[in-house]
């Protein structure tokens, strides 16, 4: 039934192609070239203001002589800028470039074409802010939609758990066919990845924090996509937008929105379909991932040049991953690329509670309240503390990390009963939820863990032997489980522990008998300092006991000279440089006395020294004597195996007094757990590290991330059969090599 009388019908029909024709008289005569969308985001400068370019063209026909711009904050009118429009050729540019603030307030853009008294609205666009922009990437925790019952705790869109949400945009989504509308839209948590607007549960939460406290607005691009391993979201390097793979569709989505430079971080959650199992046939190794990732992460740094930095989500056992141990590859992976990179962040999810998703996968992923919306929480405080510099956090919103451990119970016989782990926040409060013992493994036999006790940042291990297990364990791991999060140890923020996999365990001096007190064991990389001219006495106290000195030289003609004496064991002596380069050695037979003699030292250096027992030579209770001083001049009395300014440890003709800066050297050499590499690239980009034996065979690799100039970079070699090996390190197609002595 028509409810509209004929006369007002057709009244109503008028009016309406009367304004389609003066649409298309506008758009034919006016060409907008620059102009806000809806709800757009323009990306924050260091001034906290971004600029908003408005241009086009007018035809003569048109019959406006001006064009004006009205800029509305929040519904007020904030300012009105006009132009006269000057024809030529029967038509006319304008420009403008309006500065909004980054702010919590929405911006109204309004253009009118101006004929005498009239004015016309040309175009409008609401809801327009300025911010900054995130990446997220990843598989489906990344992707991170409404799972479980979609119930108003549930909701990661509601005023309630997103409270700034109408200041978090997203343009586009992440849809493969790269099919998504051209417009910027309010985020949506629990929307699936192909839709508009996508941000996932945990983005949401988390740019709504920053929105919050940082009072600025937050772009999402996710780029997420369910379960894919690492290779799917590399790039073309031949084409880096190649809309055929993840990479580039993610690339050209953020192009288009005009934010490749202005990314300030990505945050990764990847690696389920990486370990072998229900997602995969196959399994990465810890080298394997880390080597994959650091090549994204080196595309990164290239298209994205505004990251300042990577915030990677270890991922939890689940999804069907067959083992554990598959799942600790990519643990201890994502946990060592944050401890080798300055500007990589990762952030525990241990202490979550999965889903049960069924199928193959069983556990794998979270809805809001026990998962989604702490992981948004934890990684929010750790970006205002890296990228908006916001001081005096408290050290609890790091995850819980493994310091080191040690045995801190050993019987005469040398054989220990219990381990201590040092987590690396002194003043933290950790808490045991349930009991630990299942969580941590003792590498290297079968020791079965009998109790698990925290006293502040120290959690003590104890453990027994079964029958066929002899010796001390090697390692100490922390391993996963799937579904609840309990048994965990978290911090008083309740941020569960970093899973990680070998721990080394380090043996801690015991009280010998007599007058000797070595209060010297390596407690860092450099070691204990020991001044000039003065005597001490240590002990070698087990076959992975060493110790390291480190001592200032100032330039002088009279030179050092280092002894080491009273040798209750076959001890051996090194000597190296601030750049971890070998100048020195003594290597004597037995006990004689080892003693190393620079003649002259030509510039200001810092050297470090290395005790070792030869082949686990070592003695608990009786100490050696190391005395350093400035010789005098004229005294050659150095032993026959004193090698003086040595540069490699391949024969005594090699040997230098000198040392040049910026080679490549390995420190220290031989080697028991880390190798220090001292690389001086030439340009920033990423180097090859291989470890090959003597019958040709790789036994390690790693890919890491280099700055131009001089580097420091680590591999752990702890574990490797004892041996000469060959370390290379390759850039730009240029291979160089050393050898490499690794010890027990």
């Amino acid at each position: 039934m028509n409810f509209i009388s004929p006369p007002f019908s057709r009244q109503w029909r008028g009016m309406v192609l009367c304004l389609l024709m003066a649409l298309v008289v506008q758009s034919i005569t006016a060409q907008i070239h620059q102009y806000p969308d809806d709800k757009q985001l323009y990306p924050r400068q260091k001034n906290n203001k971004a600029t908003v370019p408005i241009s086009g063209t007018f035809e003569q026909n048109s019959g406006y002589n001006a064009v004006l711009l009205k800029v509305y904050r929040n519904g007020k009118l904030a300012s009105q800028r006009t132009a006269l429009l000057m024809y030529r050729s029967g038509k006319a540019s304008f420009s403008f470039k309006e500065d909004i603030k980054a702010e919590l307030a929405d911006y109204r853009f309004e253009l009118y074409g101006v004929k005498g008294l009239s004015q016309t609205l040309i175009r409008s666009a609401d809801q327009v802010v300025a911010g900054d922009a995130y990446i997220i990437q990843g598989q489906s925790n990344a992707v991170a939609n409404l799972r479980g019952n979609p119930t108003a705790e549930n909701d990661a869109n509601s005023s309630a758990n997103a409270p700034y949400r109408n200041f978090v945009r997203v343009y586009g989504s992440g849809i493969p066919s790269y099919g998504f509308t051209k417009a910027w839209f309010i985020a949506e948590g629990n929307a699936w990845f192909e839709k508009d607007g996508h941000s996932g549960q945990w983005g949401l939460r988390m740019a709504s924090n920053l929105a919050g406290s940082q009072k600025i607005p937050i772009a999402i691009f996710n780029g997420g996509d369910p379960g894919q391993p690492l290779q799917f979201f590399q790039r073309n390097d031949g084409n880096p937008t190649d809309l055929g793979t993840n990479y580039g569709r993610l690339l050209s989505r953020i192009k288009e929105a005009g934010f490749e430079k202005n990314i300030s971080a990505i945050l990764w959650f990847q690696g389920e379909s990486d370990a072998q199992g229900a997602l995969s046939n196959t399994q990465l190794t810890t080298e394997q991932y880390k080597q994959g990732f650091m090549a994204l992460y080196s595309d990164w740094k290239k298209d994205y040049p505004g990251i300042q930095q990577v915030y990677i989500f270890q991922i939890r056992h689940g999804c069907g991953i067959a083992s554990v141990d598959g799942s600790l590859q990519i643990q201890e992976a994502q946990r060592q690329l944050a401890l080798e990179q300055k500007d990589i962040s990762v952030m525990s999810t241990s202490a979550s509670t999965q889903l049960f998703d069924g199928g193959t996968i069983n556990y794998c992923h979270y809805n809001f309240p026990d998962g989604y919306k702490s992981f948004g929480d934890w990684i929010t405080e750790l970006v205002k503390r890296d990228i908006y510099k916001v001081k005096n956090l408290p050290n609890s919103i790091n995850p819980p990390t493994p310091q080191k451990a040690a045995f801190t119970s050993v019987a005469d016989n040398g054989l220990a009963s219990q381990v201590r782990l040092t987590l690396e926040d002194p003043k933290g409060k950790f808490t045991a939820l349930g009991n630990l013992a299942s969580e941590f493994r003792l590498e290297g036999g079968n020791f079965p863990i009998t109790n698990v006790s925290i006293n502040g940042n120290n959690v003590d291990i104890d453990f027994i032997r079964t029958a066929g297990t002899n010796g001390n364990p090697t390692g100490l791991s922390f391993v996963g489980h799937d579904n609840q999060s309990a048994p965990m140890l978290v911090n008083e923020r309740g941020i569960g522990l970093l899973y990680f996999y070998n721990l080394p365990i380090a043996v801690p001096p015991r009280k010998p008998e007599g007058p000797c007190n070595d209060p010297y064991e390596r407690l860092s990389l450099l070691g204990t300092e020991i001044k000039m001219n003065s005597t001490i006495k240590a002990l070698i106290s087990s076959v992975l006991d060493t110790d390291r000195f480190y001592f200032d030289a100032n330039k002088n003609n009279k030179g050092i000279r280092i002894e080491l004496t009273d040798l209750p064991a076959d001890y051996d002596i090194y000597l190296y440089n601030s750049l971890g380069k070998q100048v020195g050695v003594s290597k004597k037979p037995g006990k004689a006395d080892e003693v190393i003699k620079i003649d002259e030292i030509t510039k200001k250096e810092r050297f470090t020294i290395l005790v070792v027992g030869k082949n686990g030579a070592h003695d608990h209770k009786k100490c050696y004597t190391l005395k350093l001083y400035r010789q005098n001049v004229g005294d050659n009395n150095v032993g026959d195996d004193a090698v003086l300014g040595s540069a490699v440890q391949n024969s005594a003709m090699e040997a230098v007094a000198k040392v040049q800066p910026g080679e490549f050297s390995v420190f220290p050499n031989p080697v028991q757990d880390r190798v220090t590499i001292s690389w001086p690239a030439t340009k920033a980009g990423t180097a090859e590290i291989r470890l090959v034996d003597l019958n040709g065979r790789q036994v390690k690799a790693e890919r890491l991330a280099v700055q131009n100039g001089a580097n420091l970079l680590y591999m752990q070699v702890g574990g490797l059969p004892p041996g000469v090996y060959l370390l290379q390190i390759t850039q730009d197609n240029q291979t160089i090599t050393r050898k490499l002595t690794i010890t027990r």
